[in-house]
C-alpha cells in the first residue's frame, strides 16, 4: 500500500487472505505457497517495474489488488505477475467462480487465458473454461471473496504480520506497510 490506516490495512489484509483461501491455498501450511498477495492504491510503471523485478528474482507469482483510493473497501481490479522463462508476465485478471465447491480461478481481462493454483501451490496457466468467461462467474467470485473477507476481518487487526506483503509508493515490496499518521 502506498499509505494506510490500520482500518484500511485490516480490510485489505482480510481481502488478500480471502482471495488466498478462495483460490484454494491454505494459510499457514507446512510448505509456503509460491503465490504471494499484495495491495496498492493505484499503480504506475515504477511500482510495476519493481514488483516485476521481485517476481523475476524470487520465482513466485504475485497477485496485486489495486484499490481505487484509500477508502475503498474492495479492490478496483487485480493484476497477476508470473515468472516466465523470458521475464515476467503481467496481466489484469478477474477472479471467476466455476462452481460453489471449486476453488476460484483468475481469468485474464481479455478472456484468452485462465490461471489456477496447481497442486503444488503455483499459479499456472490452464485451459480456458467457458464458465470462467461469464460475467455471472465474476460476480459470484466477488461475492465469495467479499463474504470470506468479512468473516476474516476480526482476525486481521493489530497491524501487519510477517506474511503480509505491500507495495509502497516507491514500488518496493515490503512485509510491513508504511502507516500514515
Amino acid at each position: 500500500m502506498n499509505t494506510s490506516t490500520t482500518g484500511g490495512h485490516d480490510a485489505r489484509r482480510a481481502n488478500a487472505y480471502a482471495l488466498h483461501l478462495e483460490l484454494g491455498l491454505p494459510i499457514g501450511g507446512a510448505v509456503p505457497a509460491a503465490v504471494k498477495f499484495a495491495s496498492v492504491t493505484g499503480i504506475d510503471m515504477g511500482i510495476l517495474d519493481v514488483a516485476a523485478l521481485k517476481v523475476a528474482e524470487s520465482g513466485w507469482a504475485c497477485v496485486i489488488a489495486i484499490y481505487a483510493d484509500e477508502e475503498a473497501a474492495a479492490p478496483h481490479w487485480y493484476m497477476a505477475l508470473m515468472p516466465h522463462s523470458k521475464g515476467v508476465i503481467a496481466t489484469k485478471v478477474i477472479p471467476a467462480a466455476l462452481g460453489d465447491d471449486q476453488p476460484l480461478v483468475l481469468m485474464a481481462d481479455d478472456r484468452r487465458q485462465q490461471f489456477a493454483v496447481s497442486e503444488c501451490g503455483r499459479l499456472i496457466a490452464v485451459p480456458v473454461e467457458a464458465a470462467a468467461r461469464r460475467t455471472r462467474s465474476h460476480r459470484n467470485a466477488a461475492k465469495r471473496i467479499g463474504a470470506t473477507a468479512e468473516a476474516l476481518v476480526p482476525f486481521c487487526t493489530g497491524g501487519p504480520t510477517p506474511g503480509d506483503l505491500f507495495v509502497d509508493s516507491a514500488g518496493n515490496i515490503r512485509t510491513a506497510a508504511a502507516f500514515s499518521a
